[in-house]
């Protein structure tokens, strides 16, 4: 038994290190400019994502353009962690909250219009942080998720 304990310390120690590393990194940044290159796979509207992450105070801007020319622009500005904040969605009044799940930055917007009252969002970077997936759930009323692939602006 003596030969194993060793052994298991020499195996183990690198593994434990590489541990630390990971924890010592924290979130992923994702502030940035990030226009949208596809939805579901088709070409979607214009819609940028305009992030800033300030020690964690997240500053999140949403400007779709519609087919009339016309942009609606929706933001707020919170903390990750889980309080709910205000958000201006287009001239509509709802609430977000944020975490982190790993790697991705979870947006849960609650007391939105009728039509689209809960929504969930996944925010994931891809290698390299250029690219960016975001899944929208949509919890309340029930429906089909949707896949986004943003990219970001130089």
């Amino acid at each position: 038994m003596r030969c194993i304990r060793p052994a298991l310390a020499v195996l183990a120690t690198p593994f434990v290190c590489s541990l630390a590393l990971v924890a010592d990194t924290g979130p992923p940044n994702y502030s940035g400019t990030w226009e949208l290159e596809s939805s579901q796979g088709q070409a979607g509207p214009a819609v940028t994502y305009t992030i800033q992450d300030k020690s964690g105070q997240i500053s999140f801007t949403e400007v779709v353009r519609g087919t009339d020319g016309k942009d609606i622009t929706s933001q707020f500005s919170c903390k990750a962690g889980g309080t709910q904040c205000d958000f201006d969605e287009g001239g509509h009044k709802a609430h977000v909250s944020l975490w982190y799940n790993g790697a991705t930055l979870v947006i849960l917007k609650t007391d939105g219009p009728k039509e689209d009252a809960v929504t969930e969002w996944h925010l994931t970077l891809g290698p390299g942080g250029k690219t960016m997936d975001v899944e929208l759930e949509h919890i309340e009323p029930a429906d089909k998720s949707e896949k986004m692939v943003f990219t970001k602006k130089a």
